[in-house]
């Protein structure tokens, strides 16, 4: 009697296909080095980035730094309330008529906005960079075309050039208030020419007017640009003497400079 069993043994069930979506597991390469999500090993390298961004500012600066040489800022400088009458008989500053004052108002004026223009681009520059440097290079930073010794190097570089950067704005800053000064100090002589009569007279409402115009310019409204926030402390003063980098916090250094600029 036939083996009812011998049609499964002799032809087997065919050998089962793997569906498309059944694909083979790729093998995994032991200690495989994996970038963080926003690191680009392909990017510029970020201290490279810090340098250029210096380079740029140096550039710039020279013709900057010439300038404030040429304007000669600290002629205009206003001697203390108590200096001036205790110890001085004479103001310097004194023009003696209405329209010398006028003349010496509006050449300050014009000195103070061929500072803040250009001191204006120099901080963005250096914003940027000190963003840059503060979020990216680190006790953490390498790079694989540099040696270790190159990279300490580098780094000392971009610091000495952050610290370059912030004593050059700070005399700009200098500078800016001296104007403010100075400006200032020429409207109290003006205002002893309101509704004085005669060829020496200068209406209350075009005082009024010169002042305001003038207080707009010296805040860094006009220009959207807090200078004063560019002013170095004592502190700062001696870190650059002794050729240190303060890296504050992005929260507090960071923060401080974009105030500067309204953001």
């Amino acid at each position: 009697m036939p083996n009812p069993y011998d049609d499964l043994f002799d032809n087997p069930l065919p050998e089962k296909k793997p569906t498309p979506t059944d694909k083979p597991a790729k093998p995994v390469a032991e200690h495989a080095f994996v970038f963080d999500d926003d690191f680009d090993p392909d990017g510029p390298d970020a201290l490279d980035e810090v340098l250029a961004q210096i380079a740029d500012f140096n550039e710039r600066a020279e013709l900057f730094s010439k300038m404030l040489s040429e304007l000669r800022v600290v002629d205009h400088q206003v001697k203390g309330k108590v200096a001036r009458i205790f110890l001085v008989s004479e103001d310097p500053h004194r023009r003696g008529s209405l329209a010398g004052e006028k003349q010496y108002h509006l050449l300050q004026a014009e000195k103070f906005k061929a500072i803040i223009v250009p001191m204006r681009k120099l901080a963005e520059t250096h914003l940027a960079t000190v963003k840059q440097f503060n979020s990216d290079i680190d006790e953490h930073y390498f790079s694989v075309e540099k040696t270790k010794g190159q990279i300490e190097s580098e780094k000392t570089l971009a610091m000495d050039g952050i610290n370059l950067q912030r004593k050059i704005l700070s005399e700009a800053a200098t500078a800016l208030k001296i104007l403010q000064d100075g400006l200032e100090d020429t409207e109290r002589r003006l205002k002893g020419y309101v509704n004085a009569g005669g060829k020496n007279n200068i209406s209350n409402s075009e005082f009024e007017l010169l002042a305001r115009k003038r207080e707009q310019l010296t805040s860094g409204l006009e220009h959207r640009f807090d200078y004063s926030v560019l002013d170095t402390n004592l502190l700062d003063k001696t870190a650059f003497s002794l050729g240190i980098y303060l890296k504050e916090t992005s929260a507090q250094y960071l923060n401080k400079l974009g105030k500067a600029f309204n953001q």
